[in-house]
């Protein structure tokens, strides 16, 4: 950011009495592109500019934002940061991160997470727009009975974020990310399945889209013809997604606010069992392919790849600067910004179970009999104290270690923690979905109500 975006917040702060600030700004250039009936149907184009304020004095904390860099901007955003600070309970716990020191991400910076790529500005609309259209005519044309494409786009987006105190603690990065999907419909007779498929790239040469439609059209396809299943206890594959499904009900037990309030599953277990002894959870925004990657957090300081369970024991929680200092564990680096109006909380940025050794096929062998688990319906409603959870879920039958028909319409229930700790295999197919990324993961059993 210039010294005077910056220049103009510390002196609305001196204007208004004393205090520490902190500055973290967000330029973003976003192109969305939505294809139907073999043209595009809609195209969006975003220019913005964000900021947020914290103010600390008095041992207290202070946010407001803004979406402009004018004078005026700045002023009604400290006004309101002051004046939120000056109405807040004390805490000593309040306060900037200790030191100083810069932390930058720039294209060409040999120690950079390869989180930019420069050639997206060459990148052209036409190229861009035909892409999408792409994605929706090889989805149609994989099989005969793919009948309909429900969406298909391609988001572009090419971000700033600058981060600066009054300590000098700065941090600067660039990014850019192309997310494309398709969301496709396959037909047989009166039944129709739905199936979607994505990529998710920092280069838009590294999309595919014959592979993300060929994963919409396969995913629906492979769900014609399913059939209802009865209940019981039965051996499980949690496919990718699945469990990164239940991972994110499980990621709120990981944050110190949670855990200081009561809220989490996981709360008083650091050093205990909480999961079979194959699984390793982390939390790792290191890692560029995952959509949260970032080197600093949303107070600056360089992020760092935390073990949360490792060998199946609860090791560490994540935290901030403020709640670092209340549990007093430190920062973990895990500040995060959800958006621009809502104050800075503590989150994950890569959430992810480690990669195991076994493919899908080698763990249905290994079972012998029992349910590859496609999709929870419902997972979020989940308890998330407590871990518990009844919803309804699909997937495909196998037997003898080969896929067999799909079936649907049935209910699972259990817990959280017990299913991980129910965990006898782990799979090499580990994706990252969004900010959290799984592999499958095989169970001993899960309960099923079915027909």
């Amino acid at each position: 950011m210039s010294d005077r975006f910056f220049d103009l917040v510390e002196k609305e702060v001196s204007r208004n009495g004393k205090g520490e600030a902190e500055l973290w700004v967000r330029r973003a250039r976003v192109r969305r592109y939505e294809a139907r009936d073999g043209g595009i149907d809609a195209i969006s184009l975003s220019d913005s500019l964000s900021f947020g304020v914290r103010i600390f004095r008095d041992g207290r904390m202070g946010f407001s934002y803004g979406f402009g860099e004018g004078e005026e901007d700045v002023r009604r955003a400290v006004e309101a940061a002051i004046f939120c600070a000056d109405g807040s309970d004390r805490d000593d716990a309040y306060g900037l991160p200790e030191g100083g020191g810069e932390v930058s991400a720039r294209a060409g910076e040999p120690a950079a997470l390869p989180l930019f790529d420069p050639s997206c500005d060459r990148v052209g609309e036409r190229e861009k727009a035909d892409f999408a259209c792409e994605l929706e005519a090889r989805a149609l044309a994989f099989d005969s009975r793919m009948k309909r494409v429900r969406s298909a786009s391609l988001t572009e987006t090419v971000a700033e974020v600058r981060v600066r105190n009054s300590r000098g603690r700065e941090g600067t990065q660039r990014e850019s990310s192309y997310f494309a999907s398709v969301d496709s419909v396959a037909e047989e007779g009166p039944e129709g399945q739905t199936g979607y498929g994505f990529g998710f790239a920092r280069r838009f040469s590294d999309l595919r889209p014959e592979r993300i439609a060929e994963e919409s059209a396969r995913r629906a396809l492979r769900m014609l013809k399913g059939r209802s299943l009865p209940t019981g206890r039965v051996a499980t594959i949690l496919e990718n997604e699945a469990a990164a499904d239940l991972l994110d009900v499980l990621a709120p037990s990981f944050l110190a606010p949670q855990v200081a309030k009561g809220k989490s599953m996981l709360a008083e277990k650091i050093g205990q069992q909480v999961a079979s002894k194959l699984v390793e959870v982390v939390d790792d925004p290191l890692d560029p392919e995952g959509a949260g990657a970032t080197i600093f957090d949303g107070e600056g300081i360089p992020t760092q790849r935390t073990v949360l369970i490792g060998k199946g024991t609860l090791s560490s929680f994540l935290s901030d600067t403020f709640w670092g200092r209340k549990i007093g564990t430190g920062t973990t680096a895990n500040l995060t910004r959800p958006a621009p109006k809502i104050p800075p909380t503590v989150g994950t940025a890569g959430l992810r179970v480690t990669s195991g050794s076994r493919s899908v096929e080698q763990m249905m062998g290994d079972l012998g009999g029992g349910i590859l688990l496609t999709e929870f319906l419902g997972i979020h409603t989940a308890d998330p104290v407590s871990g518990d959870f009844s919803v309804g879920a699909s997937g495909i039958r196998f037997e003898g270690g080969e896929r067999k028909e799909p079936v649907r319409g049935f209910a699972v229930s259990g817990n959280v923690l017990s299913l991980l700790r129910d965990v006898v295999a782990v799979g090499d197919d580990f994706r990252w979905f969004g900010r959290t990324g799984c592999p499958s993961l095989a169970v001993s059993g899960l309960d099923i109500g079915g027909m």
